[in-house]
């Protein structure tokens, strides 16, 4: 096993850091690791405990990294996964104010924490340690700017979104108003579902389940769904042995992949 790890490195100003800016850091670090987790393994495997693997002090910079303590029921590729998914989604919105995949709404909302200076902290940039150290990625005003509009709706238009609907990411964002994560296997990507105060009630048996929601989508100017206001939601099959076969599918429309391979059309569905 390698020593693979997280080193998130605090680079101080003209004065030092604060514990209480520290601690908020990791956690917000750690928080998102595991909503990344949730969407890179939706299943009830077991989570990854983040520990600290080493806190050092070079020059002006704090380093502290962070690694997964070895579980029985998980595969060590697979626990250190989001450590890869969150540096890579850094590295991507230095490029694209887009949604990195594996990252959710309220995780690019976390990276804005991370990266927000004060408190005696400059910068706070982030790699991946593999043996040897990666490149370090700062979470830097453009990649801040980029991250903001990832989440900034563009337009919006009536639709539904099907997926895992998660309790473990729900929360109050205002009075009454519940937001929801609904989580996508296939494409590997999360959107944040918005609830009425009148559907609280009636979602409390639909947790854990794969639901179709119905209501107004807003997409970024990349097009990719951010959320969805819930107006109606229904439970799909749980089993891929319960849902319509393809064979059954073919000839509804001969057209449906718009002139593309299967392949070709996978991969473009799965980018949006």
């Amino acid at each position: 096993m390698s020593t693979h790890a997280l080193e998130v490195r605090l680079r101080e100003g003209a004065e030092r850091i604060g514990v209480t800016r520290l601690t908020e850091t990791l956690t917000q670090v750690k928080v998102a690791l595991e909503e990344i987790d949730r969407v890179y393994l939706y299943s009830r495997t077991p989570r990854p405990e983040w520990v600290v693997q080493q806190l050092a002090q070079q020059g002006h910079d704090l380093l502290v990294r962070l690694t997964a303590r070895e579980s029985r029921g998980r595969e060590w590729p697979s626990l250190v996964a989001p450590l890869n998914a969150l540096v890579a989604g850094v590295e991507t919105l230095q490029r694209e104010p887009e949604l990195p995949q594996y990252y959710t709404e309220s995780t690019l909302e976390r990276l804005l924490k991370i990266g927000e200076p004060g408190a005696g902290v400059q910068e706070v940039s982030l790699a991946t340690v593999n043996d040897t150290v990666g490149h370090h990625f700062p979470i830097s005003e453009p990649v801040r700017q980029n991250a903001r509009q990832a989440v900034a709706g563009a337009y919006d238009s009536l639709g539904s979104v099907a997926g895992w609907l998660d309790e473990m990411n729900a929360r109050r964002v205002a009075k009454g108003v519940l937001r929801v994560g609904l989580y996508d296997p296939l494409t590997r990507r999360a959107v944040t579902g918005v609830l009425a105060p009148d559907m609280e009630a009636a979602m409390q048996r639909f947790w854990r389940q794969r639901v179709l929601a119905r209501g107004l989508i807003t997409r970024n100017k990349r097009g990719q769904i951010v959320r969805i206001r819930i107006d109606h939601i229904e439970p799909l099959p749980q089993d891929d042995d319960k849902r319509a076969a393809v064979s059954e599918l073919l000839g509804a429309d001969p057209d449906w992949l718009g002139g593309q391979d299967v392949d070709a059309y996978l991969h473009e569905e799965r980018r949006a």
